[in-house]
């Protein structure tokens, strides 16, 4: 069993943030309760006298769902969504393996909806970025994604030169994506800026603004990718009725008849699709596209196309 069975509840929305998702990982019973008993003391003083209901009736039904289920010698590694009903889920070996690994934390969030998304991605996606921290002579080398970071290597370097070297081996190992180099150091203005695939940024930045770096520098590719398949619209050997456009109601049903061989889409329509299609559909070319300024491309594309566009396969 996955955590996969939690998406049936990815639908579940309410207008205060007063759904509960809570991640616990390797925590003794006391240390739990404490941690509940200090959450029920901060719900108390919540002013907005139906949320604060909502939240403390909420932690308390996971106090008392501890106190049924646990005992002093338990160690509990579970996810938590609470609402009206609590829903458990007990991590896997290998989801507990995974918390090691990464060195996860404990993770409490109230919302209007609960963190599903975030927990499937934070245990099953393993697509990484490598990133370069480089203060004064000291280089580490992580691989990061949206939600995690595992620290690779970490030694001194003296010139420019073994950052080539570091890049050139990770390249040897088929990774063609970009890579993050940041830091305060003399070495980060000797860099080749020319080198394919490379990001520079002087200063120390954290793990969610490196990546924030890689998704903006993919957007403003796919934003590219968008513009070349406008242009070809306006070429008169273009096929048009290869294109598909309108609402997302439309391209569902090109997506579930195996219809697209490619999706242009606006980000904020691309987490709406998701909710209305399965998954298991989603497994062709996706180009997410997003607006970075008025008048850019992508925001064009939202005013002219509804920012959607689909290419059959014939």
């Amino acid at each position: 069993m996955t955590m996969n069975i939690l998406k049936e509840y990815k639908n579940i929305e309410e207008n205060t943030d007063t759904l509960i998702s809570i991640l616990i990982i390797e925590k003794k019973y006391n240390e739990i309760i404490k941690f509940i008993q200090d959450q029920l003391n901060k719900a108390n003083k919540i002013t907005n006298p139906i949320k604060k209901n909502k939240i403390n009736n909420r932690f308390y039904s996971l106090l008392k769902f501890i106190e049924e289920n646990y005992n002093e010698e338990s160690i509990i590694n579970d996810i938590f969504l609470i609402h009206d009903k609590l829903i458990h889920y007990k991590l896997n070996e290998n989801e507990i393996k995974i918390t090691k690994i990464y060195n996860l934390k404990i993770f409490l969030k109230c919302e209007t909806f609960f963190y599903i998304d975030y927990f499937i991605d934070l245990f099953y996606n393993f697509n990484f970025i490598y990133s370069f921290k480089i203060n004064k002579n000291d280089l580490c080398i992580s691989k990061i994604n949206k939600n995690k970071e595992k620290e690779l290597e970490n030694f001194k370097i003296n010139n420019e030169q073994k950052i080539y070297e570091e890049i050139e081996n990770i390249r040897k190992n088929n990774y063609k994506d970009i890579i993050i180099i940041y830091g305060n150091s003399p070495l980060l203005t000797k860099i080749d800026i020319n080198i394919k695939n490379i990001i520079i940024e002087k200063k120390i930045i954290n793990r969610e603004e490196v990546y924030n770096l890689y998704e903006l520098e993919i957007i403003k590719n796919n934003n590219l990718q968008l513009e070349k398949r406008l242009l070809d619209i306006q070429n008169s050997n273009t096929n048009l009725d290869l294109y598909v456009f309108g609402k997302l109601k439309e391209i569902k049903e090109e997506i579930e008849n195996y219809s697209l061989k490619e999706l242009y889409i606006e980000d904020k329509k691309l987490e709406k699709l998701r909710k209305i299609v399965d998954n298991n559909f989603l497994n062709f070319k996706i180009i997410e596209t997003k607006s970075l300024k008025d008048g850019d491309i992508a925001y064009n594309f939202i005013k002219d196309y509804n920012g959607i566009m689909g290419i059959k396969y014939y």
